[in-house]
């Protein structure tokens, strides 16, 4: 019987983004290279019984197997300790007599001496990027699941279904091969392992907090010489998309992981100069957006207009509660049935007031992290808790007397669920609260300024929501008038909460799509930028020069220019030329002895470097540069073109100032042509027309990447 062939089609991971609220214009999918290593972590062996079984099996060491005794010991009724001896004997623990077994004496002994046999490990998966050779915060307990390949195309395209049981689902993602320089012999150690650990567990934290059903647990953090690693990885592809927004030049990158993004991978992108991307970003530009145009995928979440829409964790129990009180107001109250349906209509508009109240909460909590209080929160009673939280309260700003009390004793258990990814009201609450404390400008003191009663008002709703929620009916009902003013109060008090929320858009209707122009001139300019000059050079730059130029390419491409625009098309190309050389100097400060012969130290260097047989060959506008700028400049100061010119050669060593001139023998002479032509700035030269523009922008542009690649 012959061997089953070896499957060599890609393993693609592929995890559920989470891209609320992205005005998203163009999209690629990708699979990002990564090794899957394979680690054991120790933990703690779980012993199976609960706390009360713990403690009846030790105390039974002591007090052999005298139920009276040990109920009367624990302060446990003898029912409930006879239950508890008899489940101990079923688990062979205990004798017939409920006396300590061979097993259970095994069981103690462990315990007691907290030996190897306490410890169990649990197998993991780490990934480490190829093309960075860095560890991804992201660590798996579960074994992986590979998608399903469909097709391999031969332009290095894969076809696989995100969900197996729906064809719907297929992606074409672009595969991004790992070069023969990639990190393939790069292999973590344990402190590399624990910082991944520990960042994942982070990340965990705000996700779970920011999502509803995450069944996913960071494992926990042991120490370095505990972790044992498997040198032989796997190769992997993360399923990542690649994201331009509308109006919007920068990338955005999926982690892969379903956290969010990554700064790492857009900027790998970047800096390679592949057309598709510059592809990517022309697919971006939208003049109009209509009616017909939609988002391929999770329209939902990928598109939003703005204001409220780009929460739609908030804006869908919003919207929910408005449906339940327009529902509530067509009802004619006839019956008792009729009045039933009220009820249940107005108590579950409550319920959707207070989960978009406790959503808000989340993203406060989320943006404004509190870990100290956190930990003590959790490390004490409900009651410590509420005397902290109440003078905590009161000190925001908020009437925090009468029924608030009962909503600020927050249980221990209640905030350590929070790192479980199932928050609620009152520990978000807390942590507001205590975040609110030490910071003059948390979203919680702007509420409290605007409406100090608002714990007063979560209460009452929590009174209502509380019963609704558990299926009980509440013993009164609410007139469709109150619950308006609920509803209204309810989006003041998050719009205090978070102030993109403006008033100008109606958070009770559903989002529609509608013609409206986009602004997008900065975005056509970044692409011809990336065009002309290459995308990882226009990324490299600094923002400074970056901005310049993409205020330069805007004006070029204006239709027509009157000659003031012209002048001040000139003054940019000087300034742009003065910013690239004050790069150069700017880290490359020296000690100036004789501030009266910088400039004949520079005009000697221009000629040792070859730009010209003789100083009296150069040019005026550089040969009659301002010494006190000069002196500014090789300080560190961008000060003027001519003097940003002179500095350079002071401070480029004789290399640099060498290849200069290979590269571009002309290159004084054109810095001295730009001085003339830009003069004091405001004097508009005849000598220039809209033909001259583009030889000379093209001009500037390869001089600053020769500057940039030489120094």
């Amino acid at each position: 019987m012959s061997a089953k062939p070896k499957d060599h089609r890609p393993k693609v991971l592929s995890f559920r983004p989470t891209l609320d609220g992205l005005n998203i214009a163009a999209r690629q999918h990708v699979l990002w290279p990564c090794h899957a290593f394979n680690i054991s972590i120790p933990h703690k062996k779980k012993s199976g019984l609960n706390v009360f079984e713990e403690t009846v099996l030790k105390i039974t060491e002591i007090e052999s197997g005298d139920t009276e005794k040990i109920a009367q010991f624990t302060c446990l009724e003898k029912e409930l300790v006879a239950f508890i001896q008899n489940r101990l004997n079923q688990l062979s623990l205990l004798n017939d007599r409920y006396e300590l077994s061979e097993r259970g004496r095994e069981i103690l002994n462990e315990w007691q001496n907290k030996s190897d046999g306490n410890v169990e490990y649990t197998v993991a998966t780490v990934l480490i990027d190829l093309l960075s050779g860095k560890l991804l915060p992201y660590v798996s307990t579960e074994q992986l699941s590979y998608k399903k390949i469909s097709r391999i195309g031969d332009k290095g395209f894969i076809d696989f279904l995100t969900n197996p049981t729906n064809e719907k689902s297929r992606v074409s993602a672009r595969m991004i091969r790992p070069a023969k320089d990639s990190f393939w012999k790069t292999v973590p150690d344990s402190n590399d392992i624990i910082r991944a650990i520990r960042d994942f567990q982070k990340k965990y934290k705000r996700h779970a907090l920011l999502n509803q059903d995450v069944d996913l647990y960071p494992p926990p953090v042991p120490k370095a010489e505990a972790i044992s690693l498997h040198e032989n990885p796997e190769l992997v592809y993360l399923h990542c998309r690649v994201l331009v927004q509308i109006g919007n030049s920068d990338l955005l990158v999926t982690d892969g992981c379903g956290f969010g993004f990554s700064e790492s991978f857009a900027n790998y992108l970047t800096s390679q100069n592949w057309q598709w991307i510059i592809d990517l970003k022309s697919k971006g530009v939208v003049d109009r957006l209509t009616p017909d145009q939609s988002n391929e995928e999770d329209e939902d979440e990928f598109s939003a207009s703005g204001g409220l829409d780009n929460y739609p964790s908030i804006a869908r129990p919003l919207r929910r509660a408005q449906k339940y009180l327009t529902d509530a107001k067509n009802i004619d109250v006839d019956s008792s049935n009729d009045e039933q349906e009220l009820a249940r209509l107005t108590g579950l508009a409550v319920v959707s007031l207070y989960e978009a109240i406790e959503w808000s909460l989340r993203f406060v909590v989320s943006d404004n992290p509190v870990a100290h209080w956190e930990h003590l929160f959790s490390s004490q009673s409900y009651r410590e808790n509420d005397k902290i939280l109440r003078l905590f309260a009161t000190k925001i700003g908020f009437d925090a007397s009468g029924s608030v009390k009962v909503l600020l004793q927050v249980k221990p258990g209640k905030i350590r669920a929070i790192d479980r990814g199932v928050p609620e009201m009152q520990p978000l609450l807390a942590l507001a609260i205590a975040g609110a404390i030490d910071d003059p400008n948390h979203p919680l003191r702007h509420l409290a300024v605007e409406d100090s009663g608002g714990l007063s008002f979560i209460n009452i709703l929590k009174e209502v929501r509380d019963p609704v929620s558990h299926g009980n009916s509440i013993n009164f009902t609410l007139s469709t008038e109150i619950l308006e003013c609920y509803r209204d109060r309810t989006v003041r008090l998050i719009r205090a909460l978070i102030p993109e929320i403006t008033e100008g858009k109606d958070p009770y209707v559903s989002k529609t799509k509608y013609d409206r122009d986009i602004d997008q001139i900065r975005l056509k300019a970044r692409i011809e930028l990336d065009k002309s000059l290459g995308l990882g050079f226009v990324q490299a730059i600094s923002p400074a020069l970056r901005e310049e130029l993409i205020k330069l390419t805007i004006l070029s491409q204006t239709p027509a220019l009157d000659n003031e625009q012209l002048q001040r098309f000139i003054n940019m190309l000087a300034s742009i030329m003065q910013l690239s050389l004050f790069e150069v100097v700017k880290d490359r400060k020296s000690s100036v002895i004789n501030q009266t012969t910088l400039r004949d130290e520079a005009i000697e260097k221009i000629v040792q470097s070859g730009f010209y047989p003789a100083s009296n060959s150069i040019p005026e506008q550089i040969s009659t540069v301002n010494t006190k700028r000069i002196y500014l400049a090789v300080q560190g100061s961008s000060t003027t073109l001519g003097a940003q010119l002179l500095a350079v050669f002071l401070l480029g060593s004789e290399s640099e100032l060498v290849q200069l001139q290979k590269s571009d023998p002309a290159f004084v002479d054109f810095v001295a042509k730009l001085i003339r032509l830009r003069g004091h700035g405001n004097k508009q030269q005849s000598d220039f027309s809209r033909g001259d523009m583009e030889p000379l922008k093209y001009k500037v542009f390869k001089s600053i990447k020769i500057i940039t690649e030489v120094f």
